[in-house]
């Protein structure tokens, strides 16, 4: 178990933080690409407990600044998006998606206007756009470090399908529900047999709910394997692959949508969850895009909107479970982890916890974070990046022989 001190170190990521430190060297996904227009309206973003506005200029170019506009702190999510700028509402004050100040209407009678406005800068980050996703690097290396071109960053946009949800609760509660593979048939049986899943061979998962894990550290973060012995003699490996920080590709059998996940802080209460699927060959059909986000809310900006709250239960149906469904959340698997993990409350006591051998994910995960702040505050160099092709990394499931190693199917 962790004790608070560790906990700390990794669950905060507020302004100074260590995590936040560490956090800010990697690129993030911040916006859905889709819902930035051309001069329409910007969008704030809030990413480890600061806040920023997004927005899309006349010619397409995405800019990321500060949302407090430079001048007297006025919210730049107001402004007018024109002329390939915002144009601050309180005095006029106009930025290009690189910071520059480009006019400052009411210093008109300043004989040193030129040199004024070049004083002046509103800071903005670098962007790119893949996946569907709108990402940003928001650390101090100059010039940034390489874009991950994951193999969804390179599609044609028709061929992923990426929404991000708003939760209620911190970061790694968010991380690590999605590395208890052991969870798997058992919070999700029913909804996984009864067909809400894009995996053809998830269901397989129900028929042993006590997997044997096993994982190797990578370049990139760890790879795991959660081994099932199967009644007809064969094992059922699901292999994940977990690009640390914050990025986890979730197994799928050959030929079903490929899918991963980024678990994003947004402050120490509040973390944005990226879900996208994708396929290589051909566009994400509307059928996988409906089974996976069935009775969802439809902005992509947040498709949780709908979750629910204690006070309701997270519309929790209790017929539903006296008819046989397992938890009685009975809209989509996304919703069960969130509302498991939002039950916890906004940050779970972990030195409560009791660790079973099904948890060994967890653990390594946890020890690998805190060594990788250790290392980046010693040599000021962030781990997991270093010679690592992103396009080739991708999570799998197989049936496997009895004794047959999983490594060559990662």
């Amino acid at each position: 178990m962790m004790n608070r001190d560790q906990e700390d170190c990794l669950a905060r990521v507020g302004p100074g933080s260590r995590m936040a430190r560490l956090f800010r060297e990697y690129w993030v996904p911040a916006a859905v690409s889709a819902t930035l227009e051309a001069d329409g309206a910007p969008q704030r973003v809030r990413l480890f407990g600061e806040n920023y506005v997004v927005w899309r200029s006349t010619d397409g170019t995405v800019g990321f600044l500060d949302e407090a506009c430079p001048h007297r702190g006025a919210s730049l999510a107001l402004a007018r998006n024109e002329r390939n700028s915002l144009v601050c509402i309180y005095h006029g004050w106009r930025f290009d998606t690189a910071g520059r100040l480009l006019e400052a209407p009411c210093e008109g009678a300043n004989p040193r206007l030129q040199a004024f406005l070049d004083s002046v800068h509103a800071e903005s980050y670098p962007v790119r756009e893949g996946g569907g996703m709108v990402w940003v690097y928001l650390g101090k290396r100059k010039p940034a470090p390489a874009f991950p071109l994951f193999e969804f960053n390179t599609l044609p946009a028709i061929h992923v399908h990426a929404k991000r949800a708003v939760l209620n609760y911190n970061w790694l509660q968010g991380l690590e529900a999605h590395l208890d593979a052991a969870h798997l048939g058992v919070l999700h049986g029913s909804t996984v047999v009864g067909g809400g899943s894009n995996d053809r061979d998830v269901d397989l998962a129900v028929k042993n709910l006590s997997p044997k894990m096993e994982m190797d550290d990578t370049r990139y973060g760890m790879r795991e394997a959660a081994l099932r012995d199967m009644p007809d003699g064969f094992v059922y490996a699901r292999m994940r692959q977990l690009v640390l920080p914050c990025f986890t590709m979730v197994p799928t059998a050959p030929g079903s949508p490929l899918s991963g996940r980024a678990i994003v802080p947004i402050d120490d209460e509040h973390t944005a969850e990226w879900y996208f699927i994708y396929r290589i060959e051909a566009p994400v059909t509307d059928a996988e895009i409906h089974r996976l986000w069935k009775g969802s809310d439809p902005d992509p900006r947040d498709f949780a909107a709908n979750l629910g709250s204690p006070e309701d239960m997270w519309h929790q149906n209790r017929d539903a479970m006296r008819e046989g469904h397992w938890t009685g959340l009975t809209r989509n698997v996304p919703f069960e982890d969130f509302i498991v993990s939002s039950s916890m409350g906004v940050r779970t006591n972990r030195a409560k916890e009791h660790l079973g051998m099904s948890d060994a994910v967890l653990v390594h995960a946890r020890k690998a974070l805190l060594d990788a702040i250790d290392h980046f505050e010693k040599s000021g160099e962030p781990p997991w990046q270093a010679g690592v092709d992103f396009s080739t990394i991708r999570a799998t499931t197989r049936r496997l022989a009895h004794g047959e190693d999983w490594r060559p199917a990662t």
